[in-house]
């Protein structure tokens, strides 16, 4: 099972190393030391953040889906430090307004989205940080939520199990390439060489996705705000191992 495009040009991994390392510097340069005003920071680290998820290469290894999942979890806590005003202001929302024409979400969706949640231009998003990232129509944040979703799918298909978008076809009741039926009409697939019964459930695999969603978002805003210097110091740590996956996956290309 692939987790990426099967290739990526020299210009995207280009891409790619550039904004990790600006990621990296913004970083270095955002203090940890407790009592710091890090907000000025924290919109910088965002930006690069993301683009660095946009353009992440494929994940090759059960270490490189970890640690993909790592930096886009702590990333997501970050996020939710930055305000609504911000946040549209780095990542504007897209001019289309079509979306109810083919049933997707489009400019004016995102406005409603955004009142439903009830957020003010300048309160802290918080916990809507992933309600707003699922209804924001914006292509790097609509990439970012695609990897989130990949390096999650990685992580499982690594430790044996399906996927989350083959699992959530199988409890439909769909034939996929990794399932199959026993005599009963159960459907099953292997895991590291023992047969498991999916369970034709749709309301279980929805509440195993939004937990698995809930639990790559940092827990609430006032918890984060205690937990941010060490959060820095961990993000600091993983772009080390994000570079090196990345200058790794850049060598194949010469």
């Amino acid at each position: 099972m692939q987790y990426a495009p099967e290739t990526q040009s020299i210009e995207e991994m280009n891409k790619h190393r550039i904004y990790i390392k600006a990621y990296i510097r913004s970083l270095k340069a955002c203090p940890t030391e407790e009592g710091t005003d890090q907000s000025k920071y924290i919109p910088k680290i965002v930006y690069y953040g993301v683009k660095a998820v946009g353009t992440y290469p494929k994940l090759i290894t059960a270490d490189e889906a970890k640690t993909c999942f790592e930096f886009i979890s702590g990333l997501k806590g970050v996020m939710s430090l930055l305000t609504l005003h911000e946040f549209m202001n780095l990542f504007p929302i897209q001019k289309v307004f079509d979306g109810a024409k083919y049933e997707m979400k489009d400019y004016y969706s995102t406005l409603e989205a955004i009142s439903e949640l009830g957020l003010e231009p300048h309160e802290k998003i918080g916990e809507n940080i992933l309600k707003l990232m699922m209804e924001y129509m914006n292509r790097d944040i609509m990439d970012f939520a695609v990897q989130s979703m990949v390096a999650m799918s990685a992580m499982r298909r690594f430790d044996g199990h399906l996927d989350l978008m083959e699992e959530f076809m199988a409890t439909q009741g769909m034939d996929t390439e990794n399932t199959f039926r026993n005599s009963k009409g159960d459907v099953m697939y292997v895991r590291h060489g023992k047969t498991v019964k999916l369970k034709l459930n749709k309301k279980q695999h929805l509440h195993i996705v939004k937990y698995i969603m809930r639990a790559s978002t940092i827990y609430s805003v006032g918890a984060f705000v205690l937990l941010l210097c060490c959060q820095i110091k961990r993000l600091k740590q993983i772009s080390l191992n994000l570079l090196t996956h990345s200058c790794t996956h850049a060598r194949r290309f010469y």
